[in-house]
């Protein structure tokens, strides 16, 4: 019995779902209450509902500070080469033309007009699952109402493509005041449901891809992680620069399951009784594992990875991650 339990979380350690998880109370809130520490409660937000509102006031909170535009560079072509004179900026040297002529060259860029930005959020049924005072689907939503608000307030085109095992609901990209709410009323009129097969959702995807941009991917990566990998690839071989936000629920993290419980695969329905006492540490361990090959993996790939507890303020998971990017591309 004990290696069946272990086969079983081993291969499906994400999508298990058990019927006793620590419950988050749930109450009548305001605004302020999704105030914590002056961050924004996902869970407290997510009572309040979803608006263009909420994800304006989260995206204009962390933004102050930062560069006007924490993507400008993103779609920016090589234009041609010019003398170099001193105070110009030592990062744009190409030290290439440098070693056959021996002489300074600093490279010069064309900026292309409307970047175009493309959501692709994960629908499979195992985005149902939350713990916290939210699921992960509810999370994603609204991390991606935070990015279309971000692209359409820089006048940058902005579009949203849903997928489980097939590519579903499409809004094409465009920079228009109403395309936030477009967006939105298209992700309140869905439920997560159904299987997961990234990899062939993503290959029906790239048709729908048609311009260069930037590729914003939101799921919880629960499905074969080098199909996964290898799909994602093939978005960064069309020169499309790609992120992946990986969600998380707190119980899916910490495992902190007490006594015989039932899990459920929440895209199958298949049930698997366990003694999560047993079963901690090979679920941790495995955890740790997929995490560790889908960091290294899209790191060799040129992605950028971020792995999200859904208990993050969506300022502080946006904030960090846009510091960071700032960072490795200055």
């Amino acid at each position: 019995m004990f290696a069946r339990i272990r086969k079983q979380i081993a291969e499906r350690f994400g999508r298990l779902t058990g019927r006793k998880p620590p419950t988050a109370s749930v109450r009548e809130t305001s605004f302020s209450e999704a105030r914590t520490k002056g961050k924004l409660d996902p869970a407290a937000l997510s009572r309040l509902g979803s608006s263009p509102f909420l994800a304006k006031l989260v995206v204009e909170g962390f933004l102050t500070g930062l560069h006007k535009s924490p993507f400008h560079g993103f779609s920016v072509e090589f234009a041609d080469h010019r003398e170099y004179v001193p105070g110009d900026d030592l990062k744009y040297l190409d030290w290439g033309v440098f070693a056959r002529t021996d002489r300074y060259y600093i490279k010069r860029f064309e900026e292309e007009t409307n970047l175009r930005c493309y959501l692709l959020l994960d629908q499979s049924s195992s985005l149902g699952y939350g713990t916290t005072g939210l699921k992960k689907w509810d999370y994603g939503c609204f991390l991606c109402a935070c990015f279309a608000y971000l692209m359409l307030k820089q006048q940058d085109a902005v579009g949203l493509l849903l997928f489980g095992d097939k590519p579903g609901w499409f809004v094409p990209p465009r920079c228009r005041t109403s395309q936030l709410r477009q967006i939105m009323q298209v992700l309140s009129q869905h439920q997560p449901e159904g299987r997961t097969h990234i990899a062939q959702s993503i290959r029906g995807i790239l048709g729908n891809l048609k311009r260069r941009g930037l590729v914003v991917i939101v799921s919880d990566l629960i499905d074969d992680p080098e199909e996964t990998v290898r799909a994602i690839r093939l978005i960064r071989g069309h020169r499309h620069d790609v992120v992946v936000f990986q969600l998380i629920d707190a119980a899916e993290l910490e495992f902190p399951f007490e006594g015989a419980t039932v899990f459920e695969d929440a895209e199958t329905g298949e049930e698997l009784e366990v003694d999560p006492s047993v079963a901690r540490k090979i679920y941790l361990q495995r955890l740790e594992e997929t995490t560790a090959f889908y960091r290294k993996s899209f790191r060799e790939a040129g992605v950028d990875y971020e792995l999200l507890d859904t208990r993050t303020p969506y300022d502080v998971a946006l904030s960090a991650y846009l510091n960071r990017r700032a960072q490795l591309r200055g």
